[in-house]
């Protein structure tokens, strides 16, 4: 009998040990690390862009904090869904690691994948981030430069081209776009595809 309640215990506290370990993120690298006001309420806020070496794939994990009156950051917001790893099934997925900016009060997300850059901006508003506009900017490898702006607070897309090296602009016709309700940071994921 003690025999196999130690043979019991013994493989419990294994099985714990080996669920603690697989959860174990190594988020320790900070890549990126922006400092402003978010919240307008003049407090220096804080967002961290960190990347887990470890995991073969390295993702990134996105954490917004706001600074509080007494004096102390408290975790607004923090996901790892944000942005693509870094090396997804173990090879390099394209992806330029990302940056963030805080202008006027409002989070901007740079990515680059290839020859397309975009803007995501973000405002903080009742506790929620809300996407208000993206910015797409796609070389097309020849001779031209299409920029389309989603502006999700007027409800409008609008799209300008442009020839290398001219000043001219081609513009069309902004087009209305439909939604429901702002997408939020927190449940970001390709928005863009929502809106075409």
């Amino acid at each position: 009998m003690k025999n196999t309640l130690l043979i019991f215990f013994f493989f419990s506290s294994l099985n714990i040990y080996s669920q603690q370990k697989n959860n174990t993120e190594h988020f320790t690298v900070r890549v990126r690390e922006e400092m402003g006001d978010l919240n307008r309420d003049g407090l220096q806020d804080k967002v961290i862009l960190t990347m887990d070496t470890v995991d073969v794939q390295q993702p990134l994990k996105l954490q917004v904090f706001l600074l509080q009156s007494n004096r102390k950051l408290r975790l607004e917001f923090s996901s790892k869904e944000v942005f693509n790893p870094q090396y997804p099934n173990g090879k390099y997925g394209g992806d330029q690691v990302p940056s963030i900016l805080i202008e006027n009060g409002n989070l901007i997300l740079y990515c680059e994948i290839k020859d397309v850059k975009e803007y995501y901006t973000f405002r903080y508003q009742n506790g929620k981030f809300e996407l208000i506009q993206i910015s797409k900017i796609v070389w097309d490898g020849k001779d031209t430069t299409t920029e389309t702006k989603f502006d999700l607070v007027k409800g409008e897309k609008t799209e300008v081209s442009q020839l290398l090296g001219s000043e001219k602009k081609k513009k069309k016709k902004p087009t209305k776009i439909a939604l429901k309700a702002l997408p939020t940071l927190q449940n970001f994921r390709d928005p863009e595809n929502q809106l075409e």
